[in-house]
């Protein structure tokens, strides 16, 4: 008898019923049935728990990064090694169409190494903006900077050193007497 007694067990439950009462109601429960709840709950808390770590992991897959293998990283060098040639090739047709743009345009065409296009979509437009700069500065900055002379002083009749060798000693003496310097050069 004393064994049964130690097999069952009281727990207290607390009920509430439809009125709002609190109603104790005590319930004995033998070993098993204690097991036996403690074991469904325990299953139920671990199942529970099983399921989050499922789909932490779930997680965890989707944000780590997938290795790739050796082919796709040499499709991927590929394609990048052909955009990057793709871009030089755009570049130096870029640079040749400036090129012939600025010689068109009477503009020397080394001027395209010195010219940034990035962001350029009309090229012709942008460099005749950049013919009329040039132009404006060329014509109001050089000439007016530069050396004018007032008056040209040539000679009316241009003498040869033939000429000088038939002319007559009193010519000679006059060209001497007029213009010094030509004379020098014409008697060497």
């Amino acid at each position: 008898m004393e064994q049964e007694n130690l097999n069952l067990e009281t727990t207290e439950e607390v009920l509430n019923t439809k009125e709002n009462k609190e109603v104790e109601e005590v319930k004995t429960f033998t070993k098993e049935e204690l097991n036996k709840k403690l074991q469904s709950e325990t299953d139920r808390v671990r199942t529970e728990y099983s399921k989050k770590i499922k789909d932490m992991e779930n997680k965890i897959k989707e944000l780590t990064p997938v290795e790739k293998s050796p082919e796709q990283i040499e499709l991927e060098n590929r394609i990048r090694a052909l955009e990057d040639k793709e871009k030089e090739v755009q570049a130096k047709e870029l640079q040749l169409k400036v090129s012939e743009t600025l010689t068109d345009n009477g503009l020397p065409s080394q001027l395209a190494n010195f010219l940034r296009l990035e962001g350029v979509e009309d090229v012709e437009s942008y460099l005749g903006e950049v013919k009329e700069v040039l132009t404006k500065h060329i014509n109001n900055s050089s000439l007016d900077n530069s050396y004018k002379p007032n008056k040209h002083n040539a000679t009316k009749d241009t003498i040869t050193k033939e000429q000088f060798t038939k002319m007559s000693y009193m010519e000679r003496m006059n060209l001497f007497k007029s213009n010094e310097e030509l004379y020098n050069k014409l008697s060497k």
